[in-house]
């Protein structure tokens, strides 16, 4: 029982070190002039997550040597931990849904504003039959 003990500590901090990632992503996403920072904060985010599914094997796999499953009601102390560890989960889980959120408007707000820059850089010319006009340079206006 020591060893899931041990894995629940580790899982708490872990799960410490994902609110921080979360609220730091939260923080680039809300922010105006930090979005290059953004690449790192995922990077550290999906190693945390790999670490976390490795922990959670290994605690399954304990879990199973000693014939418990969660929530560990058979163990008052481990069944503490587990409900915080659940908690937690939910709570960061909902964060994460929320910078998600964020990151799809931000992604539309971007492609809105190409869409209206290729609109001025490119205007679309049509003739009376509804075919895009290609660019010609009219003589008048050529005139050397």
């Amino acid at each position: 029982m020591l060893e899931l003990d041990n894995i629940f500590n580790n899982v708490t901090v872990m799960l410490q070190s994902l609110s921080d990632i979360l609220e730091s992503e939260q923080q680039i996403l809300i922010g105006t002039n930090t979005i290059s920072q953004l690449n790192d904060v995922i990077n550290q985010k999906s190693q945390l997550l790999i670490e976390l599914k490795l922990l959670d094997e290994r605690r399954l796999k304990v879990s199973a040597r000693y014939n418990i499953q969660s929530p560990y009601s058979e163990n008052p102390e481990l069944a503490l931990k587990w409900q915080a560890i659940t908690n937690t989960t939910q709570r960061l889980a909902q964060i994460n849904r929320d910078n998600g959120i964020l990151i799809q408007n931000r992604m539309n707000m971007t492609q809105q504003s190409i869409d209206y820059l290729k609109s001025i850089n490119n205007p679309a010319v049509y003739t009376y039959h509804g075919y895009q006009q290609p660019e010609t340079i009219s003589s008048k206006r050529a005139k050397v």
